[in-house]
């Protein structure tokens, strides 16, 4: 599945745009897609992780306007956790669905050093 990048956010007034959607719905509440089932079973990603980290709205340090094949447009919020590294949730908050979500335990600031060197032009 080919997905583009439309936009990468950083400003804190468009991220907290996106959390004011988050808080208007709970984790809980949204739909998973099979691939973020499969994505975490795959990646051996610890599905509380994720849970917790959704509400951590402070953690989140860009969130990337997305669209794929079919022309849907969804959110990928990149929060940076404790130790450094970073969970990733993809969320269509049209159709209530988180598409994937997952832990890179990467560290969270060569990740955006390298969206910058590749989609500079993204960043708003």
């Amino acid at each position: 599945m080919e997905t583009k990048i439309i936009e990468i956010l950083t400003k804190e007034a468009d991220i907290k745009k996106i959390v004011d959607l988050m808080k208007k719905i709970s984790f809980d509440r949204f739909k998973k897609s099979y691939h973020f089932e499969f994505s975490i079973m795959e990646k051996l990603t610890d599905e509380d992780l994720i849970k917790t980290t959704y509400s951590r709205f402070s953690f989140i340090k860009s969130i990337e306007l997305r669209e794929n094949y079919k022309g849907q447009q969804y959110h990928s919020i990149n929060f940076e956790i404790d130790d450094g590294t970073y969970v990733v949730i993809s969320i269509d908050f049209n159709s209530r669905l988180i598409i994937n979500a997952f832990h890179a335990k990467t560290n969270y600031k060569q990740f955006e050093k390298s969206l910058r060197k590749n989609y500079a032009n993204k960043f708003r």
